[in-house]
Parts: C-alpha cells; sequence; structure tokens
C-alpha cells in the first residue's frame, strides 16, 4: 500500500528489503499466525512479499487492539525491541495468508552494522516520527476525521484489511465506525 507507513519515506530501507530477497527464505504464514509474540524477543527482520500484517497489543480488558500494519512491499519487525534483544511489547500477526521473505534478526543487525553506521540511528528515529505524528493526530483529529483521512490518503485499505481492524487502528469500536459510515454515506446522499 503506497505510503502507509511514512518511516519507509524517512529512511531508506531497500538496502534491508533487497538483503532478505536476496539471503533470507521465503515463508508463508496462515492468518493469525505471528511473526512475532508479545512477551518474546522477535527473531526475523522481514520484506512482506504478499498480504499482510498487523501489529497488535492486548488491552487492560484483554482485547486486542491493531495499533499499525506492515504491507506488501515493507519491512516487518518490532524493529527496537529486537535490536535491543528485549521481549515485544506487541504482537505481529497474519491479518490474512501472508508471504515474507525473512532472515534472523541477528544477522540483518550485522548487516545493518556494516552498510552505515547511523542507520539504526535513522531507523529509530524515523519510526519515532510517523509514531508521534499518529499519537498527535488522535488528539487533533475527531474518529470520523481519522476515518476520512484514513480512507482519502489510502482507499485500497477498504479491500485489503476488515473493518474490525480499521476500528481498532482508529480507535474507536466497530459499532461507532459503522455509525461514522452510515452517517458520511447519508450525507454524500443527500
Amino acid at each position: 500500500m503506497n505510503k502507509f507507513n511514512k518511516y519507509k519515506y524517512l529512511v531508506d530501507l531497500t538496502p534491508l528489503s533487497d538483503y532478505c530477497r536476496k539471503h533470507g527464505r521465503l515463508c508463508r504464514y496462515a492468518k493469525g499466525e505471528a511473526f512475532v509474540q508479545e512477551g518474546s524477543v522477535g527473531k526475523y527482520f522481514g520484506s512482506v512479499e504478499t498480504g499482510y500484517f498487523k501489529y497488535t497489543t492486548i488491552t487492560t480488558e484483554g482485547n486486542e487492539a491493531v495499533v499499525g500494519f506492515a504491507f506488501e512491499n515493507e519491512c516487518v519487525c518490532d524493529f527496537n525491541n529486537s535490536y535491543r534483544r528485549i521481549p515485544s511489547e506487541v504482537s505481529i500477526v497474519a491479518g490474512c495468508d501472508t508471504t515474507v521473505w525473512q532472515v534472523n534478526f541477528q544477522e540483518i543487525s550485522k548487516y545493518l552494522d556494516s552498510i552505515m553506521v547511523d542507520l539504526h540511528d535513522n531507523i529509530s528515529d524515523a519510526l519515532f516520527i510517523d509514531i508521534y505524528q499518529r499519537h498527535l493526530e488522535l488528539y487533533r483529529k475527531s474518529p470520523t476525521e481519522r476515518y476520512l483521512d484514513l480512507i482519502r490518503k489510502y482507499p485500497e485499505i477498504l479491500n485489503i484489511v476488515t473493518m474490525r481492524e480499521i476500528a481498532s487502528f482508529l480507535l474507536v469500536t466497530p459499532v461507532y465506525l459503522s455509525r461514522i459510515r452510515k452517517k458520511l454515506a447519508k450525507k454524500s446522499g443527500e
């Protein structure tokens, strides 16, 4: 999906994706299968070939919350936690049957350090900028505005992920998202 994860436009991850395709193995993940499990250290770095992954966490009520996505031709991993070898605070789960070129994270980490000393810092900075922007939009915009922005910028998302996942990503319930969509449909029909 074009420009969904803005961090990849702040730092060139092409060398890492190319490395995965050249030295990695193509793995298949069934819908719901974990690439990284919350509470464990991520073992792999990948480049999504087909399908998508969703980044999830568990709320205090015990519900799954979608906090991000990795679509085709994007990198997938819990970068900072895997790099520091600490347990992940998210699960990365296949949203549908998905294929990914993956390499061991320690291997990609050594490669990363060999090609550019600052690349780790640049990736961390880019991830921070992307996440910080999303965080600010939660305060600046209403759920309706966030939904409209999402579908204006990425109309194809409606054909890739479920409405439940979109609602979770927008921090609204599926019922509330349905109301937003009905209200917008009624407005456009007037």
